[in-house]
């Protein structure tokens, strides 16, 4: 059976699978896109069903098996527990729908694989995201290490550090055996804007990872070292125990691009800390929750006018003629003999920019950039991260793709 195609000028129609806090970041980018419209969505919680039915007027389901026969449904988010996107991918593109997958892909390189089979055999898209290859910045650095203008690159360097092991979290999400750890849910991020700009190929990964908290028996930090086939290195480093928050180093934006506040790492311990249930307070963060960040059908993202370029941690391309690195306009270039601006224009980025390429993808018939094939090199760094922190070695790969020239 051939894959739906969506006309030009025509709606592309998203069901939502999975009401999560993931559901609230994603639903008001429809806001002001009427070429995307968000027809159906499913998750076992009642009260959250009822308010997207009433906020959406659309379809709602408690299985996304039979959201996916919704004739009104032409592409599935997926955005459900981490345990559950091969599920939910394969039963997509199984039934005909494009299909967008947050972050990590999968689980393992085999469901990876899976993944891919249905969606290439169905003739349908599927685009892997939501990671920070997609900010415009990162692209621009792409673009100009691709130029050549500063020489051949040489190094690449990513650190974050920020509060992301006490944000309230359901037990799955602290349990490594189904993809609670910073390594799967954070890592796809700071390895997708390493692989974008030093080409993808990545040769071999080591590194360390850490369990530091006593009550939260996770990974929740690591740094790693990687190669590239044509021997650039990249270093890459992330730690959640809110201690230091690199925002600090620049300008206190945060990662979707708006101010952060200085004090956020410790008002959220201090909240998780006073919190008599730390469920109940991950409830409240979600769908249809007395703490949602979702504004309501119609609205857009809150503190949109004071949005800027988005940060995830500092990023470092050092070619050799100069270094390059994110600034609040786009990038800084410190060269041989002058420093300069490279201002880049506020595009649209993150579930956005994952919206606005798979629409691009199915309207205009042309490829996905970060398909499935993508998605699956990117776990499979991902993957050899919490290997090699096991077993202490180096690991080397063997499902890397190459990125594209332009990735815009």
């Amino acid at each position: 059976m051939a894959g739906l195609v969506v006309p030009k000028a025509e709606v592309l129609r998203f069901g939502i699978a999975g009401l999560g806090i993931a559901s609230t970041q994603i639903l008001p980018v429809f806001a002001d896109r009427p070429h995307l419209q968000v027809t159906a969505a499913a998750d076992i919680r009642p009260d959250a069903l009822k308010r997207f039915s009433d906020e959406f007027h659309a379809e709602t389901y408690t299985s996304v098996a039979d959201m996916c026969e919704s004739p009104s449904v032409d592409a599935i988010y997926v955005c459900s527990p981490n345990h559950l996107h091969a599920e939910h991918v394969i039963t997509a593109a199984e039934h005909h729908k494009h299909v967008i997958v947050e972050k990590p892909m999968a689980l393992t390189l085999e469901e990876c694989e899976a993944m891919n089979v249905a969606a290439e055999h169905n003739g349908m898209k599927l685009l892997c995201g939501h990671t920070h290859s997609f900010d415009p910045p990162i692209r621009k650095m792409r673009q100009i290490v691709m130029s050549g203008e500063l020489g051949h690159l040489r190094m690449i360097n990513t650190w974050n550090f920020n509060e992301f092991m006490y944000r309230p979290r359901m037990p799955h999400e602290l349990d490594p055996t189904v993809g609670g750890n910073v390594v799967y849910n954070q890592g796809p991020h700071q390895v997708d804007v390493v692989r974008l700009i030093g080409g993808g190929m990545v040769r071999s990964v080591r590194a360390m990872t850490g369990v530091w908290d006593p009550a939260r028996r996770t990974e929740g930090a690591w740094c790693a070292y990687i190669e590239f086939e044509n021997g650039t290195p990249a270093s890459l480093v992330y730690n959640g125990y809110g201690h230091l928050d690199t925002a600090e180093f620049f300008w206190w934006i945060g990662e979707g691009g708006t101010p952060r506040d200085p004090d956020t790492n410790l008002q959220v311990r201090a909240a998780l800390k006073a919190a008599r249930n730390e469920e109940s307070l991950k409830e409240a963060q979600r769908y249809g929750g007395a703490r949602s960040r979702f504004a309501g059908a119609g609205h857009a993202p809150p503190d949109e006018h004071q949005r800027r370029q988005p940060f995830f941690g500092l990023t470092i391309a050092s070619c050799e003629h100069g270094d390059i690195r994110q600034s609040p306009a786009g990038l800084s270039i410190y060269g041989d003999d002058r420093t300069w601006e490279v201002p880049v224009p506020l595009k649209a980025h993150g579930r956005a920019a994952e919206l606005e390429e798979l629409y691009g993808a199915v309207v205009n018939e042309r490829p996905v950039f970060h398909d499935g094939r993508w998605g699956m090199a990117t776990l499979e760094v991902v993957l050899a991260i919490m290997q090699s922190a096991n077993e202490r070695r180096e690991i080397f790969l063997s499902h890397q793709v190459p990125a594209p020239e332009d990735p815009d």
